[in-house]
């Protein structure tokens, strides 16, 4: 499955240090430059150079070919780095291409809906590590409890309680 990566989950994933794990999740990883742009724009930021390094490793910049859709995803209100992965993301789907848009920005993600793309967040993508065994159990417990407790991620009681619940239950072979 391809994945194509927004700008909050790679610097989260790479704050809490799973940003390793994403080439083990997919087959092929995309991005675009505004969103590389906007990874990389703080040097002085402690995950710039684990980030710099996804971009020369596995990471791969495309930019999608339909700037109108692209115009009006931003006459919506979603940032355009936002835009731009969903467009790429519809691009690959319209070539059936299976691919997923990993995206945080709700907004964005409804829009991306409607379009009947398949979205995760970067609390999915942690679920995600877990259900493939790329990590155990207690490392991803300390992955979600990193990205709250040190992070500006953004996550209701409820959603962490459920996460957390999810995490828990799951059964190890």
């Amino acid at each position: 499955m391809i994945a194509i990566i927004n700008a909050s989950p790679l610097i989260f994933l790479g704050k809490i240090g799973a940003i390793k794990l994403i080439p083990k999740l997919f087959s092929q990883c995309f991005t675009t430059s505004t969103i590389k742009n906007e990874v990389l724009r703080n040097k002085t930021d402690p995950e710039y150079p684990v980030l710099e390094k996804c971009f020369s490793d596995w990471l791969t910049i495309k930019e999608p070919k339909n700037q109108r859709f692209i115009k009006r995803l931003v006459d919506l209100q979603i940032h355009l780095g936002e835009a731009s992965i969903i467009a790429l993301g519809k691009e690959f789907q319209e070539q059936s291409k299976e691919n997923v848009i990993i995206i945080d920005d709700l907004t964005a993600r409804e829009i991306a809906r409607t379009l009947e793309l398949k979205i995760i967040g970067t609390l999915g993508v942690i679920l995600r590590i877990l259900h493939s065994r790329i990590a155990t159990k207690k490392e991803c417990k300390e992955y979600l409890k990193t990205l709250i407790e040190t992070t500006s991620f953004r996550i209701s009681a409820e959603l962490y309680s459920k996460i957390l619940e999810e995490l828990e239950s799951f059964k190890s072979k």
